[in-house]
């Protein structure tokens, strides 16, 4: 049996414009080298290629799930499309029920989510229309406002705070997504925005494009906004009801636990919130205590990863500790059950005093690659984020000096393919570092629209285009194994 690594290197992006474009700027011999020498094509890895809304950019979540299902799923931001439709506001019975829980106790709505139209976590344009339907209820709502900056431009909030504006339901806090939607169990962060919204503690401001000003000139870009409160005495009462309008989970789990089960956490002090109604788009955890609104029908567990478990079919995956849900979860089809025969490695990182920490978190990566393939795992899934997330800076010179580097690690990895006798397959879930300036000049730290590339080691096949959901059937045939109904509806690229 053939065996496959496929390496995802997440914001590798292709693009025929020179300006801007990290990845013609760097000198990466290696990666040409592959380019030169293998069969490559681009895919689709945006808008409706994946699931999403038409030219809505990919991201890693959705990309991923996207890989290990072998097919086009259909994504969160397209059910909450559905349902936010007038209709299915209307006659959604947990909605209903919270619309009659506040007007019993006569206490407030908080509208609770990341506003911006990124679509990676939510869209304001949904939660836009969840206001005006509650308006119609004649029900009290507020708004508490999550700036972005990272989904989109950096500075940026003074729109979408005017887009909210014009539903003349009031915003009554302010505060970045770094604090608000903390993923990496960084409490403090998580405090400094729960104390804003349960104890109303943050920078009183009379006028918002004000206040925005005076961060910027600070340097202070909208992802890092510091807790600001527009309208005091607006937090958290008992009998409030609170509807959180990420459809993201990731970024939800710790401040909605604090919330909603204030026993879970003990990094902080928290304070019970009487009969607080709190209300999810999706599922987020078990230690939310929420009602959900949304049923998702597409089934994203049927996947590459229990396919090949079932045929005992030796796998790795492996990642930095940033990225390992990805190669996990996410691939698996959001499911943390324990596939047989597959080993999950998350890197350790060397503590070592340096600037080049990146740089080690790549060496550690390549090192934990070539000993998997060593082992002789049959499947591997290796994919590191480094590159995206230096890309989100908007540092060129940064995100080239990493690209360069990482030319230096994918050089190792194609060695010690050839020396094991491995295909690689390398792609991205999205683009990113091929465009880092836009047309005007101006700075561009958001994913991109693009397509992605698609390399595979074996220049005696012949390769089409095709999306992401192309990959799983691709490999599965050229494993000369079959492939499973579920994938059928996505082709094979080797001709």
């Amino acid at each position: 049996m053939k065996k496959i690594l496929t390496l995802i290197i997440d914001g590798l992006g292709i693009s025929d414009v020179e300006e801007g474009n990290a990845l013609k700027k760097a000198n990466m011999p290696n990666y040409k080298e592959l380019l030169a020498k293998y069969p490559h094509v681009e895919l689709g890895a945006s808008g409706t290629a994946v699931g999403l809304r038409e030219d809505q950019p990919g991201n890693e979540e959705v990309g991923y799930k996207t890989i290990g299902a072998g097919r086009v799923l259909k994504q969160r931001s397209s059910f909450m499309n559905e349902f936010v439709d007038v209709d299915s506001l209307a006659t959604n019975p947990a909605l209903k029920d919270a619309v009659e829980f506040a007007k019993k106790h006569r206490s407030t709505i908080h509208i609770i989510g990341l506003m911006s139209d990124g679509g990676i976590s939510s869209n304001i344009k949904d939660t836009i229309k969840i206001i005006e339907y509650l308006k119609t209820q004649k029900v009290k709502v507020v708004i508490d406002f999550i700036a972005d900056g990272k989904d989109v431009e950096a500075k940026s909030a003074q729109q979408y705070i005017e887009m909210l504006q014009a539903t003349e339901v009031p915003i009554v806090s302010i505060c970045g997504r770094y604090y608000a939607m903390d993923m990496e169990g960084k409490w403090d962060r998580i405090k400094v925005y729960y104390d804003l919204i349960r104890n109303g503690v943050g920078l009183k401001i009379k006028e918002m494009p004000l206040a925005l000003k005076n961060c910027y000139i600070r340097n202070i870009t909208d992802e890092f906004l510091p807790p600001m409160i527009v309208e005091q005495d607006k937090n958290l009462k008992k009998n409030d009801v609170v509807i959180w309008t990420n459809f993201e989970e990731d970024s939800a789990k710790e401040f909605l636990t604090a919330l909603s089960n204030p026993e879970e956490i003990d990094e902080f002090e928290t304070v019970f919130v009487e009969n607080l109604k709190l209300l999810t788009m999706y599922p987020v955890d078990e230690k939310v205590n929420s009602t959900v609104l949304i049923n998702e029908e597409d089934d994203a567990s049927i996947n590459l990863s229990k396919y090949l478990g079932k045929l005992e079919i030796t796998q790795a995956r492996v990642a930095l500790p940033e990225d390992y849900e990805n190669v996990t979860y996410f691939f698996n089809g959001d499911s943390r059950d324990k596939i047989k025969k597959c080993n999950l490695y998350q890197v350790e990182i060397p503590c070592v005093d340096t600037k080049r920490q990146k740089e080690l978190h790549a060496v550690a990566f390549t090192k934990q690659v070539i000993k998997c393939m060593e082992k002789d795992t049959e499947f591997i899934v290796a994919g590191l984020g480094l590159v995206d997330r230096i890309g989100h800076t908007g540092e060129m010179e940064e995100t080239v000096k990493m690209l360069e580097f990482l030319d230096e690690c994918i050089g190792k990895i194609v060695e010690s393919a050839a020396l094991n006798f491995y295909t690689i397959v390398i792609t991205s879930t999205h683009g990113n570092v091929e465009e880092m300036y836009d047309k005007e000049g101006k700075t561009v730290t958001t994913h991109t629209v693009n397509r992605v590339p698609f390399i595979m080691t074996d220049s005696k096949v012949q390769l089409e285009t095709g999306t992401l959901a192309d990959i799983a059937p691709t490999i599965l045939s050229y494993m000369d194994i079959s492939i499973p109904e579920s994938m059928r509806a996505s082709k094979v690229l080797i001709k």
